[in-house]
């Protein structure tokens, strides 16, 4: 009972962590965003208008604003190389470059624009015989002679899961998108299609 206790205490720890500290870097990104242009926009629109005005929100709404100009400008090539000269930059940062190193890692892997992390969707045998679980082929090793999948099953949320190393000959492809996949375990199962279809690995 206590080693359960324990065991929890430790999982509950690991799932808080992330939510909490992604919580409180959006709050805190938001809040400068705001404290910082809300007494520009209010003080513009009185210019404008000719009435003191004051709009609450706006400080959250350039905020998404300029969350949506980042992520178009990382999808073009200009922009890709600039935010990779800023992580260039932030890699010789002391203690920060380690705390936004593991936060870029966890939230990469999840990202919908990488092809990399998460190769195909698989179905395995686990936890138990008979019953199965759907996961995320990683990559590939072989282990005297024989190719061995490395799959993570996510258990708790998408950060946590088991890394499973299973004979390729056992898996079982299917015809999913990744992003299907992680909507299906984002919903609890309710987004899981009708019909599942395997995919036969060529030969």
């Amino acid at each position: 009972m206590q080693i359960n206790l324990k065991k929890s205490f430790i999982t509950g720890i690991f799932v808080v962590i992330p939510m909490a500290l992604s919580i409180w870097l959006l709050k805190g990104f938001f809040t400068g965003v705001d404290d910082f242009f809300s007494p520009i926009i209010d003080g513009v629109l009185p210019l404008v208008t000719g009435y003191p005005a004051y709009i609450p929100g706006t400080g959250f709404i350039t905020g998404s604003v300029i969350i949506l100009l980042v992520g178009l400008l990382a999808r073009n090539v200009a922009g890709a190389r600039m935010l990779g000269a800023f992580d260039r930059l932030i890699q010789h940062v002391p203690v920060f470059r380690a705390i936004y190193s593991t936060i870029k890692q966890m939230t990469d892997a999840f990202s919908p624009d990488n092809t990399s992390a998460f190769k195909e969707v698989v179905l395995v045998e686990y936890p138990k015989e008979n019953s199965y679980a759907l996961g995320f082929r990683t990559s590939t090793v072989e282990l005297d002679g024989e190719r061995i999948a490395i799959v993570f099953v996510p258990t708790n949320n998408l950060y946590l899961g088991e890394v499973l190393l299973i004979p390729e000959a056992r898996l079982r492809r299917l015809d999913m998108s990744i992003e299907l996949a992680l909507r299906c375990l984002v919903s609890g199962g309710t987004a899981a299609p009708k019909k599942l279809q395997s995919v036969v690995p060529p030969t």
